[in-house]
């Protein structure tokens, strides 16, 4: 245990963290956590596999070592490291090593803050009750913690740390996340240049301001359509997992996201925990989703698919969707038992494992349309997760709205039409079936259509922050 801390916290001798440099950009996640460093809230990081929770723990402690913090005063630790965790060591074993051996000073009593890193934390058992028995003392201690699955984090911890915990969600980047990496790995200037323009707000929280000032640059954005277009194409088919510009051949690339990330996290973070007895069938159902990506089906059609119950398809979906694999919507509706009976459509988070399941390396015009779709659920679903808003989709006989966010004083209903020829949208159904909901806008992400008609915005996917 001593020795494997001592080359986890390099640092400690080096004064430099070396993989807090893994990356030559950082994931705006990053600014967050960094921000909220000085308050006494504990961290959670949560996401799937490999979005980078990791890396972006090591960013931080490396922006600590660079304001000044003494490099012992930082410790990192993974819960899945068995050179740590042998079966006897335990959270509290390592921090009393670290601060009695390490620092020579008492917990309850130290001399100045430390900071205290601990991955992947889920791995080990009761540690919510270890984290909140050093949080309620007051000791100075600032914990950032990080795990893959949001049922291994939280089950029987919003309890114990009900008051003490800020949730920062990581999923695989959108393409604004992506063009910064891609900029920087590709050498790309220009895509530099439309990330400067980009407004500030998010699409989804501020649709008509970010509409606006958008609309203000329009003669701006024609010059730069075509190096964001090299880098959307990409993005669509590899999906938003940074370790992407770290690898060089697309089919090693896309091997390794069905062994890791497809592979582990069903078996590890799933199959493993949940004690499933028939893994073969969650496979099955993970590649059914792929392959009708953004399509509605009903629980028994499913089931006879892959060759289960219905119940035990709900447990399913349930698990992929607690480890951020999957997205599930729910029939947009007042009326509570027709949300149970109607159908759900189902997306994969990302489309990279989507495609590299099916081992697709090229993406035709029909595909692309369907995959814009589920980025553009998964970047509303992250921003309904943060706000506390809900998403789903509405349909009613031949009238269909692909999702609808409710924010609870309002709803905005939002419509993916990818391609070069937009007929008229009427949204007049919709609006006839909620006629006592407040709708400031209807919003239309058209492939290159960016353009206001009464109270529709039609606005390009490529410039959707």
């Amino acid at each position: 245990m001593i020795s494997s801390l001592g080359r986890r916290n390099d640092w400690w001798v080096t004064r430099k963290s070396n993989e807090g440099s893994v990356f030559e950009v950082a994931r705006d996640e990053l600014r967050y956590v960094n921000e909220k460093m000085a308050e006494r809230r504990i961290q959670l990081i949560v996401g799937p596999r490999r979005v980078g929770k990791s890396t972006v723990m090591h960013q931080s402690i490396d922006h600590l070592l660079k304001s000044g913090i003494d490099p012992k005063r930082i410790l990192f630790f993974s819960c899945d490291d068995p050179n740590i965790f042998d079966g006897k060591i335990n959270i509290g074993n390592i921090i009393d090593y670290y601060t009695n051996d390490i620092l020579h000073e008492s917990v309850n009593n130290l001399d100045d803050k430390i900071y205290i890193f601990i991955d992947e934390i889920h791995k080990q058992p009761d540690w919510q009750l270890w984290l909140k028995s050093y949080y309620d003392p007051g000791y100075k201690i600032k914990f950032v913690v990080s795990g893959s699955s949001a049922s291994h984090l939280f089950d029987g911890s919003k309890e114990s740390l009900l008051g003490r915990t800020d949730i920062i969600r990581m999923l695989p980047m959108g393409l604004y996340q992506f063009c910064k990496f891609w900029a920087v790995y590709k050498k790309a200037d220009k895509i530099n240049e439309v990330i400067k323009h980009i407004p500030e707000l998010n699409f989804y929280e501020n649709p008509v301001e970010y509409f606006e000032t958008v609309y203000e640059k329009e003669w701006v954005w024609d010059n730069y359509k075509p190096y964001v277009n090299q880098a959307l194409q990409e993005f669509i088919l590899i999906g938003g997992y940074p370790e992407y510009f770290s690898e060089i051949d697309l089919r090693l690339w896309q091997k390794r996201l069905v062994d890791d990330i497809i592979g582990q996290g069903l078996y590890r973070d799933i199959v493993s925990i949940h004690k499933i007895n028939s893994p073969d069938k969650l496979e099955k159902l993970l590649f059914f989703i792929s392959d009708n990506n953004g399509k509605d089906f009903n629980m028994k059609t499913i089931a006879d698919t892959i060759g289960c119950d219905n119940e035990t398809v709900n447990n399913y979906l349930t698990y992929l969707s607690q480890a951020y694999m999957t997205i599930i919507l729910s029939i947009y509706s007042s009326n509570t038992g027709k949300i149970l009976r109607r159908n759900k459509k189902l997306y994969l988070t990302d489309t990279g494992p989507a495609n590299a399941m099916l081992r697709l390396n090229s993406i035709d015009e029909t595909r692309s349309g369907e995959l814009i779709e589920s980025i553009c659920v998964r970047d509303a679903f992250n921003v309904c997760e943060n706000n506390f808003w809900s998403l789903h989709y509405w349909r009613e006989k031949d009238n269909e709205v692909d999702f609808v966010i409710d924010r609870k004083a309002d709803i905005i209903p939002v419509e993916v039409k990818y391609r070069n020829d937009i007929k008229p949208i009427d949204f007049k159904q919709f609006k006839h079936a909620f006629p006592d909901k407040n709708i400031p806008v209807y919003i239309v992400i058209t492939k290159d259509l960016l353009k206001k008609a009464d109270d529709i915005l039609y606005i390009p996917f490529w410039l959707i922050r």
